[in-house]
């Protein structure tokens, strides 16, 4: 199937967000999990994911980690080593974490942008001003997007959204320029 997407209308979009939500399993880990003999289970992370996330939170963009099935703590571990204050794990009602943090930030809707590629993704997907779905997404997911990233989950899909978000604000040469510069941590 394929799904054809105005890019335009995705950079309007991008312009006004101010909290970007996702989720970490299919997202910023590939669909894959390691398992030892004793069933203790590992997941890879994508390092430049973290970049995005960071580069997100650099430029007053906040992030929040919706992780739905977080058994293991990896995700845990991965936002406070990226320093992000918002992450929750073991959410049954994804939008109803996001219309908290909309609360809390005093943002609308069109504020929020959401990156997903599972069922679980749907709702907020459908209620956010910017849904993304990753390359490998389900196609349910990809139809309510308004953009879809080249690059798989756990590939470089929230690097990816990062610099279209960045760029569509007009941040993003200044931050190569920062970053370059001096770094980003």
């Amino acid at each position: 199937m394929a799904f054809e997407k105005d890019l335009n209308d995705a950079q309007e979009r991008a312009k006004k967000i101010k909290l970007f939500c996702h989720d970490i399993h299919g997202v910023l880990t590939a669909n894959n999990i390691f398992c030892d003999i004793e069933g203790n289970r590992r997941y890879g992370f994508w390092h430049m994911d973290g970049f995005g996330d960071l580069s997100f939170t650099a430029n007053g963009i906040g992030v929040a980690f919706l992780d739905t099935t977080s058994i293991d703590g990896e995700g845990l571990f991965r936002a406070k080593e990226l320093k992000l204050d918002k992450f929750y794990y073991s959410v049954t009602n994804k939008m109803a974490k996001i219309e908290e943090l909309k609360k809390e930030m005093n943002i609308t809707d069109e504020e929020v942008g959401y990156l997903g590629c599972e069922l679980s993704d749907i709702t907020p997907m459908s209620k956010v001003g910017f849904a993304i779905a990753t390359a490998d997404a389900i196609d349910e997911v990809k139809a309510l997007a308004c953009y879809v990233t080249k690059a798989a989950g756990g590939r470089g899909a929230m690097r990816e959204i990062c610099e279209v978000v960045l760029r569509a604000m007009g941040k993003w040469d200044t931050w190569v320029e920062k970053v370059t510069k001096m770094g980003y941590k």
